[in-house]
């Protein structure tokens, strides 16, 4: 059985047809499709096929990272999944990591960066608009990973992080330069820093600030992804693709 509480991913096979909703006992959610109550969701397991009161069938999913990341409420542009994967894959996040970001935006980054230091690790997630950390405050929620992070606001680039000895930081700010002492002041010696820099001047600025700290192994990485159309008959790619997003860089803490 489904916990209350908990996200679930409804998949309505007629149309494609996505929702996700938070379980809560005596609720209802209602769609094109219909009326289905959430006490009987909550009879089921991930995986199980029911109908709405319309006689639509449905499939109960349990959502992934990536399902969570792409349906939370922007309010903000958000790092996306090609981007966040690599990102988590650079910084070695594992459970137990204790992790520095900076802003938080949306969420999205600090939802996927919770989700793989938990359940012993911890995300301090730092973000300069009170507004902006509210509202992700309540994406954090939504992904049911809101216990694992804490949220701050303030300006980092003027006053810095609380934190030191950090396994990674992150950094998704106006001008980054003026953060990477910071940066350098809040890591363990090896632990990772990433920076995402929509423009190639950021870049320049950031490089020249960077090597005035014996940061070791940078590296500069912009992904692509192309998805392809689901004919086998006529297979090529789809007419429009997730192109640039912003560059990527990265470094680890020398000595």
């Amino acid at each position: 059985m489904i916990k209350t509480g908990t996200l679930v991913y409804l998949y309505f096979p007629e149309d494609g047809a996505k929702f996700f909703i938070t379980l809560k006992e005596d609720a209802h959610f209602s769609s094109h499709h219909g009326i289905i109550h959430h006490n009987k969701i909550i009879e089921l397991n991930f995986g199980d096929k029911t109908q709405t009161h319309k006689e639509k069938d449905l499939m109960i999913l349990k959502p992934s990272l990536h399902d969570i990341i792409m349906n939370i409420k922007r309010h903000t542009q958000i790092i996306y999944p090609k981007d966040a994967g690599y990102i988590l894959m650079k910084l070695g996040i594992r459970n137990g990591d204790r992790v520095i970001e900076s802003g938080t935006g949306s969420g999205a980054l600090t939802v996927a960066m919770a989700y793989a230091a938990a359940p012993e690790g911890r995300v301090y997630t730092y973000e300069i608009r009170e507004e902006f950390s509210q509202k992700a405050a309540l994406n954090l929620e939504m992904a049911g990973i809101r216990n694992n992070v804490d949220m701050k606001v303030r300006d980092v680039e003027e006053e810095g992080f609380d934190e030191k000895d950090a396994d990674a930081v992150f950094l998704d700010l106006k001008t980054p330069q003026k953060a990477i002492g910071y940066a350098y002041e809040a890591l363990r010696p090896g632990g990772g820093l990433a920076l995402l820099l929509p423009t190639t001047n950021q870049i320049n600025d950031v490089i020249i600030e960077i090597e005035k700290y014996p940061f070791v192994e940078p590296e500069i990485t912009e992904l692509l992804i192309r998805k392809y159309k689901i004919n086998p008959y006529r297979l090529r790619p789809e007419d429009r693709m997730v192109g640039h997003t912003g560059y990527l860089v990265f470094a680890r803490k020398g000595f």
